[in-house]
């Protein structure tokens, strides 16, 4: 699958300042990459109401949000879980 990344995506990746969440979230997207479809990529969990978008938890505080199509991954959002609410509330 063709993996891309939102300039929200990079712009949350450079705000991480801890190091070994930064090698997890490199050995996710290269799992990512290889990955044939969806459903190779352990912990993808569908997000309700849209059949295109997904979560993925890293580490234990962390969610990146996906959004899919046919041969592509999209990386939106990488947060810290209590900023996901945030993030929602001021959409």
């Amino acid at each position: 699958m063709r993996l891309k990344t939102s300039l929200q995506f990079a712009i949350d990746f450079k705000r991480i300042k801890d190091v070994s969440l930064q090698h997890k979230l490199k050995h996710v997207l290269e799992s990512v990459k290889t990955a044939k479809s969806v459903n190779d990529i352990p912990h993808f969990r569908k997000i309700n109401g849209n059949d295109k978008a997904y979560k993925m938890g890293i580490g234990f505080y962390y969610l990146v949000g996906i959004i899919t199509s046919e041969n592509e991954i999209t990386l939106m959002r990488l947060l810290h879980r209590d900023e996901v609410l945030q993030v929602i509330k001021n959409t």
